[in-house]
């Protein structure tokens, strides 16, 4: 695209935990720095803004407490004008309220507000609403299907200032390494592999995928990351009877390149944005079945992906994979079905690449936040 004007911009994320929206703010922001952008990124503790900083941005403690804490958003007032930032990016729902507050009391001249889960509606707090519709000049969301309930719930804002732009991610060169990256796993290199790149956690549903494991005995599941419900899935795979075709590979930062370990990407959650970790799969090959969470349909199905104006190759009439509903028997039902039907994974993995090539590479949606963040 055409360069544009450098951006002073400052990013506000305050989460507890440094899970997929966090890798998302800091690799973004990583990429509109490499562009020649001046990005901080300000996160509740030191913990989150040192797992940041590991992406090479500029990061710094700037923690903003609940809805009452107005104080809070007078000290960050200050802070942000002797920043002096271009654009502010909010990045966690449930600060918009503080930080938009704080953001016009320093005078900064543009706003811009992420919301990236369907839980993060604004129907769900009059502060909330306010903020946006007052003190936010552009809302994003991640996915088309988030954009019909914002906007049902900030009548005050028009349709302009709500814009999808998707999450991006890099898009390797050549074909995957399938046999390499199973070997570093420790996966035998003829299993039929599901598995997932999660926090582990129950809202997660990853013991679904152990019972994938349980009614195919050629099935394997590689469950990357780390959490506080690890211990129970592990016992509930040895209930199960299949501790040794369950791997728990731990939190990796070579998640994106080992992923192509997998014949089957499973995401079961109950609520998720459109999930990077997907994306990253679709992007090595790898065809997915998901729940019907926000962004999954975009992502896999067929005309879905409204949000992306690039069609070649006839990529856009075939599926990346299968949306289910929340039922668990539906889950496995269909996991079973695609790992089991070879010409169906290979012709979903075809579709995979070429959907993350056209709708979800990393440089498609740093092109749109320069757009979103100079207005």
């Amino acid at each position: 695209m055409t360069a544009r004007a450098s951006l002073r911009i400052v990013a506000h994320n305050g989460a507890r935990i440094f899970g997929g929206a966090e890798r998302w703010t800091a690799r973004t922001l990583a990429g509109l720095s490499a562009r020649g952008h001046r990005a901080t990124l300000l996160c509740r503790d030191e913990r989150i803004a040192s797992e940041a900083r590991r992406f090479g941005i500029d990061t710094a403690v700037g923690r903003v407490g609940g809805q009452l804490m107005v104080p809070d958003a007078f000290r960050l007032a200050r802070r942000l004008r002797k920043l002096a930032p271009d654009v502010v990016l909010i990045t966690t729902f449930k600060k918009v309220w503080l930080v938009a507050m704080a953001a016009r009391l320093a005078g900064v001249p543009r706003v811009v507000a992420r919301i990236g889960r369907a839980t993060d509606l604004p129907g769900r707090s009059r502060a909330y609403r306010w903020a946006l519709q007052r003190w936010t000049d552009l809302i994003v969301v991640n996915a088309d299907a988030l954009r019909a309930p914002v906007l049902d719930d900030l009548p005050a804002v028009g349709e302009d200032r709500v814009r999808v732009i998707y999450n991006g991610v890099r898009i390797p060169r050549g074909e995957p390494d399938r046999a390499g990256a199973r070997g570093v796993l420790g996966v035998p290199g003829e299993a039929l592999v599901v598995g997932a790149v999660s926090r582990l956690v129950r809202e997660k549903r990853l013991d679904w995928l152990i019972d994938v494991a349980a009614r195919e005995p050629r099935a394997h599941v590689v469950l990357i990351g780390d959490g506080p419900d690890l211990e129970r899935l592990r016992d509930a795979a040895a209930a199960r009877g299949v501790a040794g075709r369950v791997h728990f590979a731990g939190h990796r930062e070579d998640a994106a390149t080992v992923v192509a370990a997998l014949d089957l990407y499973a995401v079961a959650s109950r609520v998720e944005g459109m999930s990077n970790a997907m994306l990253e799969a679709m992007a090595v090959g790898v065809p997915v079945v998901s729940t019907d969470v926000s962004g999954a349909r975009e992502a896999l199905l067929p005309g879905s992906a409204s949000g992306c104006t690039a069609a070649r190759d006839g990529w856009a009439e075939a599926a990346a994979g299968v949306v289910v509903p929340h039922e668990r028997d539906a889950f496995v039902s269909a996991s079973l079905a695609l790992l089991r039907d070879a010409p169906a994974r290979a012709a979903c993995a075809r579709a995979a690449r070429k959907r993350a090539e056209a709708c979800f590479s990393l440089e498609a949606a740093l092109d749109a936040w320069e757009r979103a963040l100079h207005g």
